[in-house]
């Protein structure tokens, strides 16, 4: 188990994270987001231990960042943004050396880098000088030194980054096979991934805790969406004696239509059915709604670049 207690970093008077706390267990995989300097990366440093924290402490079991660096760092995965490779090695040597400087015995390394080549494909660029490769498999090459000593903690920033579709889809793949049974954090921009990839979520914005929930229970409180066409007092005084409240839905309807959505709390979707079959409003549509999680972002982390 991951425990974060009141960590904070600030550098000189800017505080980049602010008093942060959370946990992350084994077999959950959980998404850092925030908008563009918002402390993720800081974070995912400060976790790492690239960075030190100005107080606060980090757990990894019953290791501390602060006294067992080494030994925390050597069961640690971490994925910059920037992948740091040397560009005039070939794959091939890169792995290698990654491999050495994780202290591999030298019988299991060759067993090692062939798993990691046939993780990230990259069999067809093994005698490529890194220089020379794409982006995307630039990516790949970095995934596979974060990931060749098998590391009971990984942390990735942006691991998809400049990979197209089908690398993407088979690096998703990878990383909640990866999570099934390890501390596993992953920074991205892409909401859909968060998604597709990850169990809970941590949101931060200007280097605060806004959101750490599980990604279903972000989408909790139940709320229709209605089309109708009438007098919109009439609407506001059935929601005010018989739900929560409602919000008009930004949408051009046409035929004098519009859209709303309604927070129910308690309520059902047959009971707005009912309170809007008495009136005299006219109906077109009526369906369960839930935000996305690109809308639940923006409200959570709205003013922040």
């Amino acid at each position: 188990m991951l425990h974060v207690e009141n960590l904070t970093k600030k550098f000189d008077d800017k505080v980049a994270v602010n008093n942060i706390s959370f946990q992350v267990k084994p077999g959950v995989i959980t998404g850092l987001l925030g908008p563009n300097g918002a402390g993720k990366t800081t974070t995912m440093r400060l976790l790492s231990g690239f960075l030190s924290p100005n107080s606060g402490s980090i757990k990894f079991g019953d290791l501390t960042l602060e006294n067992d660096i080494e030994k925390i760092q050597s069961k640690l995965g971490y994925l910059p943004e920037t992948a740091p490779l040397y560009m005039d090695m070939l794959v091939y040597e890169y792995l290698e050396y990654i491999g050495t400087i994780r202290k591999i015995k030298a019988l299991e390394l060759k067993q090692k880098m062939d798993k990691m080549i046939e993780l990230c494909e990259l069999s067809t660029h093994l005698k490529i000088p890194i220089s020379n490769l794409s982006k995307g498999f630039k990516q790949r090459v970095s995934l596979a030194g974060t990931l060749i000593h098998d590391p009971e903690i990984i942390i990735l920033d942006e691991p998809t980054s400049g990979l197209d579709p089908n690398q993407i889809s088979h690096i998703r793949s990878l990383i909640k096979s990866l999570g099934k049974n390890r501390i596993l954090i992953l920074s991205t921009h892409i909401l859909q991934e968060v998604e597709d990839i990850c169990d809970e979520v941590i949101i931060i914005n200007s280097g605060n805790i806004v959101a750490n929930s599980t990604v279903k229970g972000l989408h909790k409180g139940k709320s229709v969406y209605i089309s109708i066409k009438g007098d919109e007092k009439v609407l506001q005084k059935i929601i005010k004696d018989k739900f929560l409240e409602y919000e008009k839905f930004d949408e051009k309807l046409d035929n004098d239509f519009s859209s709303y959505i309604i927070s129910l709390g308690e309520s059902r979707v047959e009971d707005v059915y009912t309170v809007l079959k008495k009136s005299n409003l006219e109906v077109r549509e009526i369906k369960e709604y839930s935000k996305s999680l690109e809308t639940i972002f923006e409200e959570l982390t709205r003013g922040q670049a």
